[in-house]
C-alpha cells in the first residue's frame, strides 16, 4: 500500500513539473554533443545570455495564468532598452528608474485597453506592438543606437557580478523568480490571477476584481520587460532597433513548455522559468554542434509547443470527463 502511494506521489509530482524532466533531457542531449557543455563558464554564458527572455517569461507567465496574453513584450523590451541606454549618459538611477516606470505605465496601458476598454488582448496587445517597434524605430531612425556617452556604473549592471560565475543579471534574475513564485503562492494579488485566469464569472462571484487583477498582471509584465531592456542595453552598450523581435514568442514558448496553461487559471513560475531554460538551453547546444542547420532550432521549438499543447488539451478533456463521472455517482 506504501509503494503505491509513493507511486502515485512520483507520478503526480512528474505530471505537474514535467518541465524538470525536459530540463534533464536536455543537459543529457548537450552533455552527449558536447564535453564541454556542462562547463562553469558555459553554463554561466547560457544564464547569462537567457536572463533577459527568462525575466520577460515571468511577466507573460502571469499574464497568462490570469487569462490573457501580451504580444508587446518584443517591442516593449526593445523599447525600454532604448530608453534605459539613452538615459544612461546623464545618470544611472534616472536610467533605470525612467526605464523601469516607462514599462510599468506600458503596461497599465495594455491593461486599460483590455480592461476598461474591453479591446481583446491579442488586438490590444498586437497593435501596441507594431505601435512600440514603429516608435523605437523612429527614435533610432532605423539605425542601432549608441549613447554618446559611457557610463561604467550602469554597464556595471549587466557586466558586473560577485565571482566569476554569479553575474549581475544571473542573480536579478532568480531574486525575480523566487519573489514572483512567493507572490503566485502566498499572496492574494496571486491567488487571484489564479481564479480570474480560470473562470472570470466565478471570480466575480467570489467579490474578486477582475480587472484590478488583470490590470496588476499587465503592469508586471511591463516592469519585467523594463528589467530586461535595462540588462539588455548595460550589457550590449548599444540598442538595435530590431532587438527583442520575436521575444514574445519565445516568452510563450517558454511558460507553454514550462507547463502554463494558454487557457489560463493553471501554471507555476518555476515552471515558466524552467521552461526558458529549455528554450536557451536548445539555442546554446545547436550553436555547439555543426550537423543541423540553426533553421531547425526553430522547427523544433514549434513542434515541442505544439506537442505540449496537444498534451494540455488531452489532459483537460480527461480532467472534464472525470469530472462529468463524479457528479453523476
Amino acid at each position: 500500500m506504501k509503494k503505491t502511494n509513493v507511486i502515485k506521489k512520483i507520478t503526480h509530482f512528474l505530471g505537474e513539473n514535467a518541465s524538470i524532466i525536459g530540463l534533464i533531457f536536455m543537459l543529457m542531449v548537450g552533455t552527449a554533443i558536447n564535453s564541454s557543455f556542462l562547463t562553469l563558464d558555459n553554463i554561466s554564458n547560457i544564464l547569462r545570455q537567457m536572463s533577459t527572455i527568462s525575466i520577460v517569461t515571468l511577466g507573460m507567465a502571469v499574464v497568462i495564468i490570469s487569462g490573457s496574453i501580451d504580444l508587446s513584450v518584443g517591442s516593449l523590451f526593445c523599447l525600454t532598452a532604448f530608453i534605459a541606454s539613452y538615459l544612461s549618459q546623464y545618470n544611472t538611477l534616472l536610467a533605470v528608474v525612467g526605464t523601469l516606470l516607462a514599462g510599468i505605465l506600458i503596461g497599465g496601458i495594455n491593461g486599460f485597453l483590455v480592461t476598461k476598454m474591453k479591446v481583446h488582448p491579442w488586438i490590444a496587445t498586437l497593435s501596441m506592438m507594431l505601435g512600440l517597434r514603429g516608435l523605437v524605430l523612429i527614435l533610432t531612425g532605423e539605425n542601432t543606437y549608441k549613447p554618446g556617452r559611457e557610463n561604467v556604473a550602469f554597464e556595471s549592471i549587466a557586466r558586473g557580478g560577485i565571482g566569476s560565475f554569479f553575474n549581475y543579471p544571473l542573480i536579478i534574475m532568480v531574486v525575480l523568480v523566487v519573489l514572483f513564485a512567493l507572490m503566485m503562492k502566498y499572496t492574494r494579488i496571486g491567488r487571484d490571477f489564479y481564479v480570474c485566469g480560470g473562470n472570470r464569472e466565478a471570480a466575480r462571484m467570489m467579490g474578486i476584481d477582475v480587472e484590478r487583477a488583470v490590470n496588476v498582471s499587465f503592469i508586471l509584465c511591463g516592469f519585467t520587460c523594463a528589467v530586461s531592456g535595462i540588462i539588455l542595453a548595460a550589457r550590449l552598450g548599444s540598442v538595435s532597433p530590431l532587438a527583442g523581435d520575436g521575444n514574445e514568442m519565445y516568452a510563450i514558448a517558454s511558460c507553454v513548455v514550462g507547463g502554463v496553461y494558454l487557457t489560463g487559471g493553471r501554471g507555476k513560475i518555476h515552471g515558466a522559468f524552467i521552461g526558458s531554460m529549455i528554450i536557451g538551453l536548445l539555442t546554446n547546444i545547436f550553436n555547439m554542434q555543426s550537423l543541423l542547420s540553426t533553421f531547425w532550432e526553430s522547427v523544433i521549438t514549434g513542434s515541442l509547443v505544439l506537442i505540449v499543447v496537444l498534451l494540455q488539451q488531452v489532459s483537460a478533456v480527461r480532467a472534464e470527463h472525470n469530472r462529468k463521472i463524479n457528479e453523476n455517482v
